[in-house]
């Protein structure tokens, strides 16, 4: 019995609940039908047959639902197919490996090793935010040897700072939320949604909850597939080289480095006029060299701006609208979703 539940999406305690409470109900609405003609009551005849097909309906939802989405149904074929195309590959682990998708979304976002899409090796969004901010700080504290008259330039990286330190919390908290979709969508959400539709007073809330779950455990994740698509078309076409910045900074902050310590041997000497022409071309120089670094991660914060707040809000859109319609099939009505129809 327990190999068998293995295979159970919602567990066999939601299992074996839901089918205890669709046969309970099975008998109820069975009972209420025979005292309506026993009694020749339209109403009892109507309240017993309408709960007579909703508790049938329930067990063919419970039926299918067991279908689609035990281990290695129909939804899990169809999730790794289109995840799983054209030379990707990625490492999942513990709770992710029930759902390749969500596995996938979880590296795109804050893996901490590169994956492989569509034959293309990727960093995620959090690795390639906590790179850049790195040779960000380092960049600032060699640049404040000359921060008297560095000062624009010093702003605008600590601009650029706040700006990856934002998209790093952005793709941490998706990543949380994907976590939690991940343990609870089939576990949780839809056995209770399950529960709650079998009750008349809460068929609503159930077929919203079944809804919430399937969305969540299917279309959210698979939205991130299509915006990592849509990221590899841009990305052949926009040569971003986020390791090319870390080589300029280098090669800046050597440059400061060893200018500095020329500068202080000739402190003495510091009005002679050949002294301070090499100074005036060494700041031509950096201030060059600060401009282009500086264009370098403003480019690469466009891009990840992108990815991080833009891309995610269309995958939420997407979700959202599939919740609704789903959640209108099982049986919600507008009230409950009058917030969600403003998509």
């Amino acid at each position: 019995m327990q190999s068998y539940y293995a295979y159970v999406p919602f567990g066999s305690l939601g299992y074996v609940i839901s089918v205890s409470l669709i046969g309970i109900m099975l008998s109820i609405s069975g009972i209420i039908l025979g005292i309506g003609f026993a009694l020749n009551s339209k109403k009892l005849k109507e309240i017993g047959k309408q709960e007579l097909g909703q508790s049938v309906l329930n067990g063919i939802l419970v039926g299918s639902l067991l279908v689609l989405f035990a281990g290695n149904g129909v939804v899990s074929s169809l999730i790794n197919t289109l995840t799983l195309q054209n030379g990707t590959s990625i490492s999942c682990t513990g709770m992710l490996t029930g759902n390749i998708a969500i596995c996938f979304a979880y590296n795109y976002l804050v893996g901490p090793s590169a994956y492989t899409f569509m034959g293309t090796s990727n960093m995620s969004v959090l690795s390639i935010a906590t790179y850049l901010l790195m040779v960000v700080y380092a960049l600032y504290a060699v640049l404040g040897i000359f921060s008297t008259f560095l000062g624009p330039m010093l702003s605008q990286l600590r601009y650029i700072s706040q700006a990856l330190s934002a998209i790093a919390v952005s793709a941490t908290v998706q990543a949380s939320i994907l976590a939690f979709v991940a343990v609870s969508a089939l576990t949780l959400i839809m056995p209770l949604g399950i529960i709650l539709r079998t009750f008349y007073p809460t068929r609503k809330l159930g077929g919203l909850l079944i809804a919430l779950a399937i969305g969540l455990y299917v279309v959210l994740p698979l939205s991130y597939v299509f915006d990592a698509m849509i990221e590899h078309s841009f990305s052949q076409a926009y040569a971003y080289n986020y390791t090319q910045i870390q080589v300029s900074a280098k090669s800046l902050q050597g440059s400061i480095l060893s200018s500095n310590t020329i500068l202080s041997s000739n402190i003495t000497g510091i009005l002679n006029v050949g002294i301070l022409g090499s100074v005036a071309s060494f700041i031509t120089s950096l201030l060059s060299s600060i401009a282009n670094i500086v264009n370098m991660l403003l480019n690469e914060i466009a891009y990840l701006i992108v990815y991080a707040f833009i891309m995610p809000i269309f995958s939420a859109l997407i979700t959202i609208v599939s919740i609704r319609e789903l959640a209108e099939l099982l049986g919600s009505d507008a009230s409950i979703l009058s917030r969600l129809n403003l998509v």
